[in-house]
């Protein structure tokens, strides 16, 4: 029991939130606001729906509380006499209606009913049923391996919906006049493990996400076809606002992958020693490769990235993403510990994966099907590292001018072998030499591509999108490759090293030590002696890297992105996997991206135009004859 005089202070109290709420809404502003009783509000800009838990009397459950977190709108909140939200509801709805033309309440709660359905949609109204409906498709549509069948059911009843320990929102005549439609939906605890009563933490994870998205589809059919509201996409319906913690993270693992340079530790610094030491053996004896010391305790970063409370982001998009970049982090640091040693590849075939029997047999297809390569060019055709340094200046200062914030900065250095880009830098050995003919190429796929997508991530309020979403190497260098096609400097000698790169990995991956691969290349497949050893040395280096494959992986997966019509600008805005264009959509149509400051002189005239040979059947053999 509560005193009078509590109750009368409640009742005030509920006055000036409702009176708040209002005040707020026909202003637009983002709402926060904690409830009586510690319930709480959040609409993050006015949209014609809300997502409603009231917290049952014997308290809230994991599942259904933190549900609307993944939304635009929702409340959470107990709702008694001492502490009523409903009023502070039907404020909510029915000055939205009048904004809209209409309005959405989807209240959730916890089955009580033993053997009921997976999820329970309740309706009550006529005008709610083409959305009931959606959302059962949408919830049917819910696959994961914990819950194999996902049974929904459909309940039509006389009146509007409401958990059997609440009263309704709303009553039917005054929902119809306000044009709100109410729908219920009770969700069965399949998600908790009956023996303890705890909740299966990674099933409500994937539950979550899951879910999430079947709502928002639903959403945005009731915002389509009953309101004003403009979207063109269910993901614009998504919030826009993002929990403080996120960015903490964010910032945080750019700092943890930022503490090392991966390939720099992993290449050799004497490769040009280790091959006059392997011409002096005759070819005979494995080359012994030093390394640069480890600058870093690769089990301290690890404790650092595990302390992170990712578990705690209830967005399941942002969540996810920064899961999988732990994780890559980790698999790196496992490398750099076992760097030399028998499980070096182990953690590399997790990180860049392995030989698929159809890529084997395509670089096979391609070594076959290549002319065999020339004499080297002449002198008079070659360029030394200083002039292409200059080169690459000029391309730099191409995309200065599109993105003041683009460095033009290029080291030639004595301590790296051909080139190689890091965290935005140009890096060229003191040692490199280019045929002036297929120099403007190579710029295309360094700048162009590498340098490109490191200032575009950057532009993004993510740090993660230029320090590289794992697994972007293959996204990368497949896109890198075909930029040297469009602009005319894809050789077929180019072509046989990506090739051989997969070939060397098959064979690394097999057991062959690196003097029986060099011999292979050379004698079967005809490369010159040094050529061979370079090709080994990239795959061999650090105790067996696997990622050299990812070249030709990524180049047939972008030609078969392009002959699908897709856009090739949607691949620069950061260093991004393919598979991830979906979640970049999402961020995009939730404004939690912005567009690509970047544009890449080979997605100009005349190169672009070269895109269109592939769209009208291009492959990688049509290639070959550069």
């Amino acid at each position: 029991m509560i005193s009078l005089n509590l109750f009368i202070r409640m009742a005030a109290d509920t006055k000036k939130h409702i009176s708040r709420i209002r005040s707020m809404l026909k202003t637009g502003k983002p709402l926060h606001m904690v409830l009586p009783c510690g319930g709480a509000l959040h609409i993050d800009r006015a949209v014609p729906y809300l997502l409603v838990y009231r917290v049952p009397p014997d308290g809230e459950d994991e599942f259904t509380s933190t549900l609307g977190k993944t939304e635009s709108a929702y409340l959470v909140a107990p709702d008694t006499a001492g502490c009523p939200v409903t009023p502070i509801v039907r404020e909510i709805a029915t000055t939205l209606a009048d904004k809209f033309g209409a309005f959405m309440l989807l209240e959730v709660w916890l089955s009580e009913e033993a053997g009921s359905p997976t999820f329970t949609v309740h309706v009550g109204q006529k005008s709610a049923l083409e959305v009931a409906e959606k959302l059962r498709s949408e919830l049917q549509e819910i696959n994961l391996k914990q819950l194999p069948g996902v049974d929904v059911g459909l309940v039509k009843g006389k009146q509007l919906p409401a958990p059997p320990y609440y009263g309704q929102l709303f009553g039917a005549e005054e929902a119809r006049k306000s044009e709100i439609i109410v729908i219920g939906l009770a969700i069965a605890p399949v998600y908790i493990n009956e023996q303890t009563g705890a909740p299966y933490p990674i099933f409500i994870r994937d539950l979550r996400e899951s879910f999430g998205k079947a709502l928002r589809k639903s959403f945005f059919e009731f915002v389509r076809i009953k309101t004003s509201y403009s979207a063109a996409h269910f993901q614009m319906l998504g919030t826009t606002e993002l929990q403080e913690g996120v960015w903490d993270i964010d910032e945080k693992l750019a700092e943890y992958s930022n503490l090392f340079d991966f390939l720099l530790l992993v290449t050799p610094i004497n490769t040009q020693d280790a091959w006059h030491r392997f011409q002096k053996s005759k070819y005979s004896s494995n080359p012994v490769f030093h390394y640069r010391p480890m600058p870093i305790d690769p089990e301290l970063i690890k404790r650092k990235l595990y302390n992170l409370p990712i578990e705690d982001i209830s967005d399941p998009t942002i969540a996810y993403l920064f899961r999988d970049k732990r994780k890559e982090v980790d698999r790196m640091l496992n490398m750099l510990s076992d760097r030399e040693k028998p499980d070096f590849v182990y953690s590399s075939q997790q990180l860049f994966g392995n030989i698929e029997e159809e890529l084997l047999e395509t670089a096979q297809a391609i070594l076959v099907a290549s002319a065999q390569p020339g004499q080297p060019a002449g002198e008079a055709e070659m360029i030394d590292a200083d002039a292409f340094a200059e080169m690459a200046k000029i391309e730099l200062d191409y995309l200065k001018q599109q993105y003041e914030p683009v460095s033009t900065a290029v080291r030639v250095r004595d301590d790296v072998e051909g080139i190689m880009v890091s965290r935005g830098t140009l890096n060229i050995s003191s040692r490199y030499r280019i045929s002036r003919k297929r120099a403007f190429a190579l710029l295309q796929h360094e700048v162009g591509t590498h340098v490109a997508t490191y200032y575009n991530g950057k532009a993004q309020p993510f740090r993660l999108f230029y320090v590289g979403v794992p697994g972007y190497e293959q996204l990368q260098e497949g896109l890198a490759v075909l930029s040297e096609y469009i602009t005319g400097g894809l050789t077929n000698l180019r072509m046989r090293t990506l090739a051989a790169r997969v070939i060397v990995v098959h064979h690394m991956l097999a057991g062959n030590s690196f003097a029986n691969t060099f011999e292979m290349l050379v004698d079967k497949y005809a490369f010159e002696h040094e050529a061979a050893f370079h090709i080994a040395m990239r795959v061999y280096r650090g105790g067996g890297l696997t990622k050299d494959a990812v070249y030709l992986k990524g180049l047939l997966n972008v030609i078969e992105y392009v002959r699908q019509g897709k856009d090739i600008a949607q691949l620069l805005v950061g260093k991004i996997r393919q598979d991830y264009l979906p979640i970049i959509e999402e961020l995009m149509h939730r404004q939690l991206l912005k567009p690509s400051p970047l544009r890449p002189r080979f997605l100009e005239k005349p190169y672009i135009d070269n895109i269109d040979e592939i769209k009208s059947g291009g492959s990688v053999f049509k290639m070959i004859g550069g």
